[in-house]
């Protein structure tokens, strides 16, 4: 079983990776003067899903986040 130090190092690592990715997919990549058949390009989607994903990403957080607090004072709520 691995530890919690170890697990910890692991999920920052992925969060830093995928900060970093993103910030180059945003804020670099549209500035760079190359073409757009590089090498480059094929690591990165194209750039109007840059604000799609994410946007997603918080619709269902926030969907879920509600859902989750509904649940939980459902009992403690009357509405007549």
């Amino acid at each position: 079983m691995a530890s919690n130090a170890f697990v910890g190092k692991l999920i920052a690592s992925l969060v830093l990776s995928i900060v970093l990715y993103y910030f180059f997919w945003v804020f670099v990549l549209p500035f760079m003067l190359i073409e757009e058949d590089n090498i480059i390009h094929s690591f990165f989607l194209p750039l109007q899903y840059a604000f799609a994903i994410p946007a997603a990403f918080g619709v269902c957080f926030v969907g879920g986040l509600s859902v989750f607090t509904f649940y939980h004072i459902w009992d403690h709520v009357s509405f007549f």
